[in-house]
């Protein structure tokens, strides 16, 4: 890092761009991207439009094309979340699902380019894997290139991001005068008067209009001015109105369901006389009552928490904890991108919306371990220069 410049990154598997704004956010400037999903690049692109960004396969990928892109073989960081879905909690769980060794290209890279750091975000479920073997490979691999590494599980809600997203971050640089180590946390729960406390989804979707029975306008006025410091936040530099606030009405069965639902509760809170045949197996507990723990299918969120996990599949309220909490109907578009901490004038295009949100790294986590980047850099800067 050059005497009063930005730090540089390299942003592998850069999807829609979540982690590249974080880093932005931080004081970093994102040089290069790539992916391979055509409509994440495409949203990607309108919103760091002075970032070129390979669309293709990483495998194909070499270090020297993206240090022509980036106009610079000085790169101070690659970042990204290659793909580890096999290790998810979030479905099931395949070992050999190759998009588990993607990794493996990331390590590729960072050998080819040298960056001074390298920073990986993946599910947590890949940490415990086999008694920690898959972690002890990616260690490994990149101890074999010479870099040193350490790693956190980290949720994102204690990073401001008003959402219970855990994920492993992995660190690493080949700089002696580097000291490795993870942002503190800025906010916790009641309990921990010396921290901020959670966003919650009041805090986080509060000023954004209600849909009623208009399902369809794209465009809506927002409810009210900003009520709290993160809608301040999301509001800076948004459009007038509020964008891809969209929604639909739920079918007859997530309706009938819905109606039994009250806020911070799922499916099991509907009586069983009126839960569909195949979800009447609950189980029970010793009294032989029936349980009403254990499942966020169907769950309305609570305003006064964090969301849970936003993944893919947002728009399925069948699938997980998706129920508006005032609304009978799933989370909007552009509510899902709240909760993962997107301001509002970050524009999603192309489609595949849930795709490009769920995947994506939430800003506010990645300015977080951005900002620890920066001071990392700076310090071992200073240090260079001292002993020079």
């Amino acid at each position: 890092m050059a005497s009063g410049s930005s730090p540089t990154a390299i942003d592998l598997f850069c999807g829609a761009g979540g982690l590249s704004e974080g880093l932005r956010q931080a004081g970093i400037s994102p040089v290069a991207g790539v992916d391979f999903d055509k409509h994440a690049v495409a949203t990607y692109r309108h919103n760091h439009p002075n970032v070129p960004v390979v669309e293709g396969d990483v495998a194909e990928v070499t270090g020297e094309q993206l240090m022509e892109l980036a106009g610079t073989r000085e790169i101070d960081l690659i970042a990204g979340g290659p793909s580890c879905q096999g290790f998810s909690t979030h479905g099931k769980r395949m070992q050999d699902d190759p998009r588990n060794f993607l990794f493996k290209h990331f390590v590729r890279l960072v050998e080819e380019i040298q960056p001074k750091m390298f920073l990986m975000e993946n599910v947590r479920g890949m940490l415990t894997y086999g008694k920690g073997a898959f972690r002890r490979q990616i260690e490994a691999a990149f101890d074999e290139i010479g870099y040193r590494t350490d790693f956190a599980q980290v949720l994102a809600a204690d990073y401001g991001v008003p959402q219970l997203r855990h994920r492993i971050l992995f660190i690493g640089t080949r700089v002696d005068e580097i000291e490795l180590s993870f942002p503190p946390r800025t906010h916790g729960a009641d309990d921990e008067p010396e921290l901020k406390p959670y966003v919650t989804v009041e805090e986080a979707i509060g000023d954004l209009p209600l849909m009623g029975d208009d399902y369809k306008q794209n465009e809506r006025p927002y409810a009210c001015a900003p009520q709290n410091p993160y809608q301040v936040y999301c509001r800076t530099g948004a459009p007038k109105e509020v964008t891809l606030h969209i929604g639909r009405p739920l079918s007859a069965q997530a309706q009938s369901l819905a109606d039994h639902i009250g806020q911070g509760e799922g499916l099991r809170a509907v009586p069983v006389e009126a839960l569909p045949a195949r979800f009447q197996k609950m189980r029970t507990i010793s009294s032989g009552a029936l349980r009403r723990d254990c499942t966020t299918l169907y769950h309305r969120l609570h305003p006064a928490k964090p969301s849970y996990t936003i993944t893919c599949n947002y728009k399925n309220v069948a699938s997980g904890p998706f129920l508006h909490p005032w609304e009978d109907r799933a989370i909007s578009h552009r509510e899902a991108a709240r909760f993962m901490s997107f301001p509002d004038h970050y524009q999603f295009v192309g489609a595949s919306f849930p795709r490009q949100i769920g995947n994506a790294v939430p800003p506010l986590l990645g300015r977080a371990i951005g900002e620890e980047i920066v001071k990392m850099l700076s310090q071992a800067g200073k240090q260079r220069s001292r002993a020079a």
